[in-house]
This record gives structure tokens, C-alpha cells and sequence, in this order.
């Protein structure tokens, strides 16, 4: 049979040359749109590495009135941290806070990134985002963590395990006292400095920049990593609030973690309510509460990245929706063009059953013939760079995942132009289409 349909498509190739090359030009343009929209399909779906969900940002400020420059480490005690710890543990007495921790670096949804430089032998640097935080900042922000849990079993509570000391955001495991500095890299960071994804704890390494005098041991490795939805992952260091944060009056942030049944529309309203005068402690002061959903609306915005998404998607599927109607539209005309013929072979003793897979397997064959060429434009596409690669690498399994989808809607729109029109002309009599003819 498929002999037979290569003789027809030969006879008649003027006719189906010009299909031909409709079916070649289509299938790549479709291709292209559908290769977008797995790209940005592909990003958005990949864990960010840790879990935004019911996580709230607070942050606080100063009142210049009632601010003291501290120039000794009793004076920063009495008048920075010791404020400072009151602010936090009156946050972590809220009710509806779950956890919450302190920290400073890299931040999700903003530009507000830290870069820094790292070494095993003072050649080759690597550069990562660095996060300086506090011990319960794991469990804010649900980090998984592949190698080296062990180190989140011990006791882990800032205040329960320092009070007291000077050094009231750090624990015995999570010490910026110690050297070197223990530090949880990503397996990003594990494979570009350390060259290898297991066996790594206890590695050490040290600042490209500071030298040799600042260095880290790896105490656990967590997972992938990225600053936003559409982010590639970066390489990321978490770290023990560091020694400077205690020689200066520098502010951090707090994320807190609030339980599901207290976080709704309005809870960042009705906290900052409730808590603004009980964080009025000298000199500090509740000066916002947001969430991650509304700061991811708002980094957005500012850079035009909603906007951009929507319109590529609307374009693709625009143009796809256009393919599939013209395409259609092309055989319908071309089925409905052979009624005639259709006759014919019904008069001559052909089935209904046996014209349609007539009809459908010319089509579906143009297609595939088409598709080889088609097919072979779209690998040196992804072979020139031509394809977007912001999202996502350009893989042999993202090539064949789209091309097998692109075939897939091609393959409808062809059966849905051929089927419907030769339904119609197979209920026509022979005779009366013969004499129309």
C-alpha cells in the first residue's frame, strides 16, 4: 500500500510539491515555537532549592534618634545585639510563626546578590552566591540536604545553645568562632571547586581573595540552587554569620516561616499590626513584613519578566493555533478538490474504509517526508546556538521530546483536514458527483 501512495504523491507531485514545502516550512516554524515554550516550561517546573511556601521576609530598621555608634564590644552588646536578640525572639513568639532566622547575602526574586571567590590551590577561582546565616535558616527555608544531615541533628537553636554569648546567632555546630568556617555548598559549588558530587565533607577550601587565613570545611551538601523560576542554577555557599557582623552594627534580614492555617491574604498586614509596637525596641523597629509571592510580582514587574513570558507564550500559541488552522484548512480544501475521485473509487468497488486510508496515508506520509528535511533544519538550529538556552540546555532529550510533540500536533492537523472532508464526499452517491464533475 505504502508503494501505491508513493506512486500517487509522484503522479501528482507538482500539486504536492507546493504542499511539500508548506508542511517543511511549518514544521520547523512550529518546532521553534514549541522548543520556547519547553524552555520556559522546563525552568519554571525545576525546584528552586528551597520552599518559599508560608516563608515571609521582615525587615527591620533603626531610628536614628535612638541609635548609639558602638565603638567597644560591651557598648555592641548592650546596645545592638542584646536589642537585636529581643527583636527576634519576640518574632519567634508570634503564634503563627513557625521559624525564623536571621541572615545576610544572595536573595531570591532581586538583584540583591553576594559574589564571592573560591579556591582549593590560589590558581583557579570559582565564584559562587554566598549566603551568611544564621543555624535555623535550614529549617526556614526547608533546604534539601544530600550529604551530611548528620550536622542538623544536634541542637541547633541560636538562644538555646549560646545564650549569653557573644555570638548570639550561631550554635556549637554552626560557629563563626572555629576554623576553619564549617559551610554547606551546593552541588554546583561541589562540583566546580571540589570536582565531584559525593564524598566531599570534611573538604577544605579557603577565599580567593582573603587567602589561605579564611578557610571552610564542608559540613554538608545540599541541593541545586537558583535566584528565580526562570534562573539556570548557580553555585551557592551558606556560612555562619560572619565575624564582621559582630564588629559592626549592620542590619539583616529575618525570613520567617508561618504556619499554613495562619498564612492568608492578609496576614504580612495584620502582623505588622500586631507586632510593631512590641518590636519597638531601641533603636530598633518593624519597618516592613513581605511575602516571596510579592516580591517575585514586583522584581517582575520592574524588569519587564511577566510581561515578556506572557507575550512569547501568547506569540507561540498564537502561531501554533494559526498552523493548525491554515494546515487544516489546506487538506480540507485538497480532500473536498478530489471528490471527484473519491467517486470514482467508490464506483469502482473501493470501501469508505479503504479511500480514507488512502487519503490519510498520503498525508501522513507528505508529512513524514517533510518532517526528515524539516527535522535536519531544526538539529542545526540547536547545533548553531539558534534555540533559547537561558532556561535550559540544549539536550539530545529536549530535541527529541519537542520534535516527537511537533510530529505529534502536525499529525492531527493532518488527519483532521483529510477525516472530516472525506467523511463528507464519501456520503455523496457516486453517480450524482460523477455528473456534477
Amino acid at each position: 500500500m505504502i508503494k501505491s501512495i508513493l506512486t500517487q504523491i509522484w503522479n501528482q507531485r507538482r500539486s504536492n510539491s507546493w504542499l511539500f514545502a508548506e508542511l517543511l516550512i511549518v514544521f520547523v516554524l512550529l518546532w521553534y515555537c514549541l522548543d520556547m515554550l519547553y524552555a520556559f516550561a522546563y525552568a519554571e517546573r525545576q525546584p528552586k532549592g528551597y520552599d518559599l511556601e508560608h516563608v515571609y521576609k521582615v525587615s527591620i530598621s533603626t531610628n536614628p534618634m535612638q541609635l548609639v555608634l558602638c565603638s567597644s564590644e560591651d557598648s555592641l552588646q548592650n546596645f545592638w545585639f542584646k536589642p537585636m536578640e529581643e527583636v527576634f525572639r519576640r518574632i519567634k513568639q508570634n503564634p503563627d510563626v513557625e521559624s525564623a532566622s536571621i541572615w545576610l547575602g544572595s536573595d531570591a526574586y532581586t538583584r540583591n546578590t553576594v559574589f564571592q571567590g573560591y579556591t582549593t590551590d590560589s590558581i583557579s577561582v570559582k565564584d559562587a552566591n554566598i549566603r551568611y546565616v544564621s543555624p535555623e535558616y535550614f529549617d526556614v527555608m526547608r533546604i534539601p540536604i544530600q550529604e551530611g544531615t548528620g550536622m542538623f541533628s544536634a541542637d541547633m537553636n541560636a538562644f538555646e545553645s549560646t545564650s549569653g554569648s557573644s555570638l548570639s546567632f550561631a550554635s556549637a555546630e554552626w560557629n563563626p568562632a572555629v576554623t576553619p568556617l564549617p559551610a554547606v555548598i551546593t552541588l554546583e559549588l561541589a562540583d566546580s571547586l571540589l570536582h565531584a558530587h559525593n564524598g566531599v565533607l570534611g573538604k577544605e577550601f579557603f577565599d580567593y581573595y582573603t587567602g589561605s587565613s579564611l578557610r571552610y570545611r564542608v559540613t554538608a551538601v545540599c541541593d541545586h540552587q537558583k535566584t528565580d523560576d526562570y534562573a539556570r542554577y548557580e553555585s551557592f555557599i551558606l556560612t555562619p554569620l560572619p565575624n564582621w557582623f559582630y564588629r559592626m552594627q549592620a542590619i539583616p534580614f529575618i525570613s520567617i516561616r508561618v504556619r499554613p492555617e495562619a498564612d492568608t491574604n492578609d496576614f504580612a498586614t495584620r502582623f505588622s499590626r500586631e507586632m510593631t509596637s512590641r518590636l519597638q525596641v531601641a533603636p530598633f523597629y518593624l519597618f516592613e513584613v513581605r511575602s516571596y509571592d510579592e516580591q517575585k510580582a514586583e522584581r517582575d514587574a520592574s524588569e519587564g519578566i511577566t510581561p515578556y513570558i506572557r507575550s512569547a507564550r501568547l506569540i507561540a500559541i498564537f502561531f501554533s493555533f494559526n498552523v493548525f488552522i491554515g494546515l487544516m484548512g489546506t487538506f480540507w480544501f485538497r480532500t473536498r478538490h478530489r471528490r471527484s475521485e473519491i467517486a470514482l473509487r467508490m464506483a469502482m468497488g473501493s470501501s469508505r474504509s479503504r479511500i480514507r486510508s488512502q487519503l490519510l496515508g498520503e498525508g501522513l506520509l507528505l508529512l513524514i517526508l517533510a518532517a526528515i528535511p524539516a527535522l535536519i533544519i531544526c538539529g542545526n538550529l540547536v547545533m548553531a546556538e539558534a534555540v533559547m538556552t537561558e532556561q535550559a540546555d540544549a539536550t539530545g532529550l529536549r530535541f527529541v521530546l519537542v520534535s516527537l510533540f511537533t510530529f505529534f500536533l502536525m499529525t492531527l492537523m493532518v488527519i483532521a483536514g483529510i477525516w472530516f472532508p472525506a467523511a463528507q464526499a464519501m456520503r455523496v452517491k457516486p453517480a450524482d458527483a460523477l455528473h456534477d464533475e
